[in-house]
């Protein structure tokens, strides 16, 4: 899934925090739905039945639904009662009459109707609603998730269920009527499409692998279908409005075509029964077989040619393998599914084009990480939810902490450890920890706790100042650490946090003016200053670290030793911070909070275009160690721009993007 960005990639959304779940008791195997659409009246008549097991005795049956009706629900046939519960996430429960017992099978019956929502914002929307359903462009549409929504999963929206992605359905049947001239897109084989003696069209959809209920879909309207040719010859279906055909043909045979036969190759056969995109009036979204692909995205150039390559439809096509085939247990660890999505389009573009483009689309990604200030575990508990996907997080910062492991484990490693957790979870749900179990597997048992400590549940990334001096035989390098006070705000809200020390091993190139060279990985240890020793046979006269830029960390300074000098004594200090943040109110202004560890003096805030043009110039002066700037972005258009503060000879940037 590709998130939507309002106008600043960091623009946030408060809604409340998320109420404790309530316990389930039973296991689901199956749902079989039949819903009538109505997209002119935005309205549907649904019933559904859900198949399950009780692995505990239950008295009440936990469902979820969200702006429908439920006239009746019958268990085992018997008419039953519910009680709401959470009218925020739509909770209630289904009341047998008699407790179900332990080991018991059952079925739930409910009959429903409605006038289907997308999620609604809270405080009133600054854009249409995402996630739920949307009638628009001659389409109604379902998008699994909602980015504000206090719930995450949105089919409730159309579909009384268990809405939570902990217990896939082991498959399903929907059903769905339409108008003669609608087609319906949904998950897995179509096993029929008939035309009725009542002018209506019936087309039923199964889906026989297992399936989290939040990547169901449907999308209905007077859409044309097209057969795609792919390499691996799976079933290759797109759903697209006649207007749109041509540009969805182009998308799928020259970008998403090749990459498919590069996943299947590099991961593992494609795992469901096809390959499905319906091209929607905007989102996009992995919904299992049936992927919802954002027609703004279509009509580039081909993935032959680097000047406009979209990778968002090869994003969704990832899910199928990550997120999908193996999916996030709970949303606190949804970065399993984005981070490795938002990883694959650096492979795509290292696959076509070689590994510069991976690097710089690395680069771009440790930029944004920069500007986060949440773990990758829980991240949207953290963030109090203003945002289910926080951008800068699961997508940015799960994507180059993959690309870190990847440059530590190395890539025999690494591809045999993703190919391991593919296989070990195929058609379950998974947690971080089961990562980090496969990695240590296919790694021969060595520990990485110290990374996933660091990097999945911890916050912030090192900042470090490095001295270095010659040996008779290499170098010796000490990593003086900073620990930065990170605040964060939205509104009247402030977190803030002191980041740790890290431990990290630092790709470190030596080189001599005789022609000698060599790449080891240094240890950085986790406190404020830590010695490291390389022994490389000669005797440097430069290092540089990480020479490829892909490691999640800021060198303030390198600096050589002679080895006659003793080395002096370096007190690390909290150095300058950068925070920038949208005003609520008014999208054309951001806020710039700048903070030191002494009082500021002269402060100038400059505002550079991404090769480091200064497009604008302001500077105040402050007697504090914290202050707050307001600044004006009228005049700027779209784009990625680096933001500066500078104080007593000290400087510090965070890149922003802006939309209009």
């Amino acid at each position: 899934m590709k998130p939507v960005i309002l106008f600043l990639t960091f623009s946030l959304m408060a809604v409340g925090l998320l109420r404790a779940q309530p316990e389930k008791g039973y296991d689901v195997h199956y749902y079989n739905a039949n819903i009538r659409l109505d997209r002119l009246q935005d309205s549907l008549w649904g019933q559904v039945t859900m198949a399950a097991t009780a692995d505990s005795s239950i008295s009440q049956i936990l469902q979820y639904v969200k702006y429908l009706v439920i006239d009746s629900v019958f268990v085992n046939n018997v008419r039953d009662s519910i009680l709401y519960g959470d009218t925020t996430s739509g909770e209630y429960f289904v009341i047998p009459q008699s407790p179900i017992a332990l080991g018991s099978q059952f079925q739930v019956l409910t009959y429903y109707h409605g006038h289907p929502l997308p999620e609604q914002y809270e405080p009133p929307a600054i854009g249409p609603g995402w996630g739920g359903v949307t009638d628009e462009d001659t389409m109604m549409f379902a998008m699994g998730v909602g980015f504000y929504a206090p719930y995450t999963g949105c089919t409730r929206h159309w579909l009384p269920c268990y809405d939570l992605p902990d217990d896939k359905a082991d498959s399903v049947d929907l059903t769905f009527i339409t108008p003669p001239g609608d087609i319906t897109a949904s998950n897995g084989s179509l096993i029929s499409n008939n035309l009725t003696p009542q002018a209506e069209r019936i087309m039923h959809w199964h889906e026989s692998y297992p399936i989290a209920t939040y990547l169901l879909t449907f999308a209905t309207g007077p859409f044309t279908v097209q057969e795609i040719p792919n390499l691996p010859n799976d079933s290759f279906d797109v759903y697209a409005l006649q207007s749109d055909s041509v540009n969805a043909s182009k998308e799928m045979n020259e970008r998403v075509g090749p990459i498919l036969a590069f996943y299947d190759s590099l991961f593992a056969p494609y795992p469901f029964e096809k390959v499905g995109f319906a091209v929607t009036a905007f989102g996009s979204m992995e919904h299992q077989t049936m992927i919802c692909l954002d027609k703004g995205v279509l009509g580039g150039n081909p993935l032959t040619d680097t000047t406009d390559v979209s990778t968002i439809a090869v994003h969704e096509l990832s899910h199928m393998w990550w997120g999908d085939r193996v999916t996030c247990k709970t949303f606190d660890d949804a970065w399993l599914n984005e981070g490795f999505a938002h990883f694959c389009e650096s492979l795509d573009l290292e696959h076509l084009f070689g590994r510069e483009k991976y690097i710089s689309r690395q680069h771009e990604n440790i930029a944004g990480a920069k500007g986060s200030t949440l773990p990758l575990f829980g991240a949207a508990t953290v963030d109090h939810h203003n945002s289910n996907y926080p951008y800068s997080t699961i997508y940015q910062k799960g994507a180059v902490v993959l690309g870190m492991l990847r440059l530590y484990l190395g890539d025999s490693i690494f591809f045999n450890a993703v190919r391991y957790y593919g296989y070990q979870h195929a058609y379950s749900t998974v947690t971080s920890a089961d990562l980090e179990a496969a990695f240590e597997h296919a790694a021969s048992g060595q520990d990485l706790s110290w990374f996933f400590r660091e990097w999945v549940y911890g916050r912030g990334y090192p900042t470090d100042t490095v001295t270095w001096s010659q040996t008779t035989n290499g170098a010796t390098i000490t990593f003086h650490q900073h620990r930065d006070t990170i605040r964060t705000r939205y509104m009247n809200a402030t977190d803030t946090f002191i980041s740790s020390y890290f431990r990290v091993p630092v790709p470190i190139h030596f080189s001599s003016t005789s022609g000698q060279f060599a790449d080891q990985l240094v240890w950085m240890d986790s406190s404020q200053t830590s010695t490291a020793s390389a022994s490389l046979g000669f005797v440097p006269d430069t290092i540089k670290l990480d020479t490829d830029g892909l490691m999640l960390m800021r060198t303030v300074s390198i600096t050589q030793q002679s080895q006659s000098s003793v080395a002096p004594a370096i007190t690390p200090t909290e150095g300058l911070t950068l925070n920038v943040f949208p005003n609520p109110d008014n999208k054309a202004i951001i806020e710039i909070e700048v903070a030191s560890s002494r009082p500021l003096g002269r402060v100038e805030i400059l505002i550079c275009d991404a090769s480091g043009n200064i497009l604008k110039s302001e500077n105040f002066t402050s007697n504090d160690t914290h202050a707050d700037h307001t600044t004006s972005l009228n005049g700027l258009s779209g784009g990625s721009y680096i933001v500066i503060a500078r104080s007593q000879n000290e400087q510090v940037s965070q890149h922003v993007s802006l939309t209009q």
